[in-house]
């Protein structure tokens, strides 16, 4: 699997919107991988939002001698 991050999801849309200009994909075809980015895009910012909850958590805990933890619902690969 290929690592992903924000400057190669903008590469690959400005890719397919060429693509798109120049004819080699359809509307569809741009608009079916249009949204498949936005899912992906959805999953980097959940990553980012749980590293800000996990340092907010840490400052907490520090804060008032606690010892809360972040649930993990994802399984481990």
């Amino acid at each position: 699997m290929k690592k992903v991050n924000s400057k190669l999801l903008l590469a690959f849309c400005f890719q397919q919107m060429e693509k798109l200009e120049d004819g080699k994909i359809n509307v569809e075809t741009a608009r079916e991988q249009s949204n498949l980015v936005k899912q992906a895009n959805n999953l980097l910012k959940y990553e980012l939002d749980r590293a800000k909850v996990l340092m907010d958590l840490t400052v907490h805990n520090e804060t008032y001698n606690k010892e809360l933890e972040l649930r993990n619902i994802e399984s481990e690969d």
